[in-house]
């Protein structure tokens, strides 16, 4: 098995994995079967959608500037926003540590760019560098979802790792866009990861913002 065909797959997994717990997620915090079904077709239809529209039947174009393509990120991220939309209510629903937790997976996409670093399929430094701030993002997230748990104050802990992990996705979507665009062509399987499973990690790190915000305003009353 060749090994890019491995960690394509392995993204496509992760892709699959984390529509799984968003979904599971819903279902423990007592979502409306309705809801429920909306959201399953919702995220599946733009998995099935990611599986076609990327990879080495890119819809991106391989002349591609490195603006375009950070625009074109940034532009996918507020489709999915605009296609979740019908499910804000029920994320706002959730509790803090739910929409942490799916943050966790994100350990695991670290550990692809760190693979695929040292195989070659991505820039060693690149893939280094944001394979360690993804598992550190990771590790920080699913310690506050622990914390949130056992009823602890980490409104300012909740801010700070809300805002690391949005970071750490700029970095990525920059550093692919402007300083690896040339070395990885548009056919790349980091693109299954970049217009599918970054939106809903960062749709979830403003949900999480917004509930803290909710909360600074109730307590203000």
């Amino acid at each position: 098995m060749r090994i890019e065909f491995a960690t394509t797959l392995y993204i496509i997994i992760l892709n699959l994995a984390l529509v799984f717990t968003v979904l599971k997620m819903l279902k423990h915090n007592n979502t409306e079967p309705k809801t429920q079904k909306l959201a399953c077709g919702i995220l599946g239809a733009w998995f099935a959608a990611s599986l076609f529209l990327f990879g080495e039947n890119s819809m991106i174009p391989n002349d591609i500037s490195s603006f375009a393509l950070f625009v074109t990120v940034l532009v996918g991220v507020g489709l999915v926003g605009l296609m979740i939309s019908p499910l804000f209510k029920a994320l706002i629903a959730l509790p803090q540590e739910f929409l942490l937790l799916p943050q966790a997976f994100r350990m695991f996409f670290g550990a692809g760019f760190i693979v695929e670093a040292v195989f070659g399929i991505i820039p060693a430094g690149y893939g280094a560098v944001d394979g360690i701030l993804h598992i550190t993002t990771a590790f920080l997230a699913t310690t506050l979802a622990i914390y949130v748990a056992r009823g602890a104050n980490v409104t300012k802990s909740l801010i700070m790792v809300n805002l690391f992990g949005l970071l750490d996705i700029v970095v990525v979507a920059y550093g692919i866009s402007f300083f690896i665009l040339s070395d990885i062509g548009t056919d790349h399987n980091v693109f299954y990861a970049v217009f599918f499973a970054a939106p809903i990690f960062i749709w979830l790190h403003l949900i999480s913002l917004y509930k803290v915000y909710l909360t600074s305003k109730e307590e203000e009353k």
